[in-house]
């Protein structure tokens, strides 16, 4: 049993040593997409886990936003589900290689129960990562929308307002408002009608507002200067409210942390003692 196990983790290692010396050539479909903005067509076995997996919920906003698809998410959960169904079984495998009994039911039963835990892993940290993105999305939005008032107050145009300040700063929240402007301008649509879109999609509800003000500027040509200073303005005070809330959070669990420690500190010297007494 030791050395199927060594067999197959050997030969693992030279499956994933191959692949990254000799990776795949990129899809054409999938950098066509890229370029154009759409969707590439559904193909691979993420594709068919999320076609014959349909009534699993996807947190499809919080993928937007972080960049990620459908068909990866859902291999990094049926991965995560398998890991949590073998593990069980080889520290079974190890178990009776050394000579120990157990029932069979016992790691049958913990494949079960950690393959449901463990598929539940990415859904964690993408809503988590998704969390912190909005967080930086809005920050960042706040000084795109003073960028925005400054170009309105210069004598800019809806449209030139909107792209000149996603020209000139960096940063990633930057990149994906250039790339719907750009994708718009491309499309021969009206700017403010991507942001939307990409406000609906990302789940930014201050971009979606941000596109609503810049459309009744260009359509109906209201001055909305100071409409831009208020948002940004309130949104900046959120941001200042959520971060004072995050760090009264992480002020109230710092006596958690410290009594743990503590505890850890006193068993780690009081063992010696103790085991020497009882035995």
């Amino acid at each position: 049993m030791t050395a199927i196990l060594s067999g197959c983790l050997i030969g693992l290692g030279l499956a994933v040593l191959v692949a990254h010396l000799f990776p795949a050539p990129p899809r054409l479909d999938a950098a066509i997409a890229r370029l154009e903005g759409t969707e590439a067509e559904v193909t691979g076995l993420g594709s068919w886990l999320a076609l014959r997996l349909p009534r699993v919920p996807v947190p499809c906003s919080d993928l937007e936003l972080l960049g990620m698809s459908v068909e990866q998410f859902m291999l990094k959960r049926v991965g995560y589900g398998i890991f949590g169904l073998v593990l069980p079984s080889l520290l079974y495998l190890a178990y009776v290689a050394v000579g120990l009994s157990l029932p069979w039911m016992v790691p049958l039963g913990a494949g079960l129960v950690l393959c449901v835990l463990f598929a539940l892993i990415p859904d964690l940290a993408v809503r988590n990562q998704a969390r912190e993105r909005r967080q930086e999305f809005r920050a960042a939005l706040s000084t795109y929308l003073d960028m925005v008032a400054l170009e309105r107050a210069a004598g800019a145009g809806p449209t030139q307002a909107l792209q000149a300040p996603a020209d000139v700063c960096t940063g990633w929240v930057f990149r994906r408002i250039a790339e719907v402007l750009q994708q718009a301008r491309h499309a021969g649509e009206q700017p403010w009608r991507g942001l939307a879109e990409l406000g609906e999609r990302a789940g930014v509800t201050e971009l979606t507002e941000l596109a609503d003000i810049a459309e009744d500027a260009g359509s109906e040509g209201t001055q909305v200067l100071s409409t831009l200073l208020a948002k940004a303005q309130s949104m900046r005070t959120a941001a200042l409210a959520d971060a004072r809330a995050k760090a009264n959070s992480r002020t109230s669990e710092m006596p958690v942390a410290i009594g743990l420690s503590v505890f850890g500190f006193l068993v780690l010297v009081c063992f010696p003692a103790v085991y020497r007494i009882m035995s």
